[in-house]
């Protein structure tokens, strides 16, 4: 166990400092994404703030600190918008769902605010084609919508979970595979095969994964 824990330990440790970086970029976008869009509402560029605050919502992690406010501010822009200018209520909510879809990985980050963006837009858009002119039947628009937002969101979380984790294996197994594989003369020795076969399983479970996903 230990002797196995030593061959993996340089590995694991290059994953958990990408995975890092990862965070702290993605911290850190959407901290400039939500302070941009924070500027851009106080300047009364509405349409563009909701953008910026759609970008906040995008970088997600789950402690990032201006997550929430991105999502209640666009709540807020959308909910105070829907009297008087139906097309920017849905821009900003339309965001908002969208914002918080896109960060969903094993769990919907605010689901709350998803299923409401969800109940909220067909009837806004109902306004919109009117002003815009549309003739047919308010009614069958409203359930038109409705429908549309009632599809599936994404992938299950059992998907996305075997996605992570055939690329971690299959990530793994390729390292072990050139640390184990070969001995000091460059022949092929027995301890590489078991990596090897986990390089192969990883594989095949993460592009299966994408395929059924």
């Amino acid at each position: 166990m230990l002797g196995l824990l030593r061959s993996v330990r340089w590995p694991l440790l290059a994953v958990a400092v990408v995975l890092t970086s990862l965070a702290i970029r993605a911290t850190h976008e959407q901290r400039q994404a939500y302070a941009r869009a924070v500027a851009l509402e106080q300047a009364g560029d509405l349409w563009r703030a909701a953008d910026e605050y759609r970008w906040a919502l995008r970088w997600y992690t789950p402690w990032g600190p201006d997550h929430d406010r991105a999502a209640e501010a666009l709540l807020q822009l959308g909910t105070q918008a829907a009297a008087s200018d139906p097309e920017l209520a849905v821009q900003a909510l339309d965001n908002l769902r969208s914002g918080l879809i896109a960060g969903r990985s094993l769990w919907q980050p605010r689901r709350d605010l998803v299923e409401r963006c969800s109940q909220t837009l067909p009837g806004l858009l109902v306004q919109v084609a009117q002003r815009r002119g549309d003739r047919r039947d308010p009614a069958k628009l409203l359930g038109q919508f409705t429908a549309d937002y009632r599809r599936p969101i994404g992938v299950g979380s059992g998907v996305s979970l075997a996605v992570a984790l055939g690329f971690l294996v299959w990530l793994g197994g390729l390292v072990g595979t050139a640390r184990r594989g070969w001995n000091a003369d460059g022949r092929w020795q027995r301890a590489g095969w078991p990596w090897l076969t986990a390089a192969a399983a990883g594989f095949a479970l993460w592009a299966g994964a994408l395929y059924v996903g």
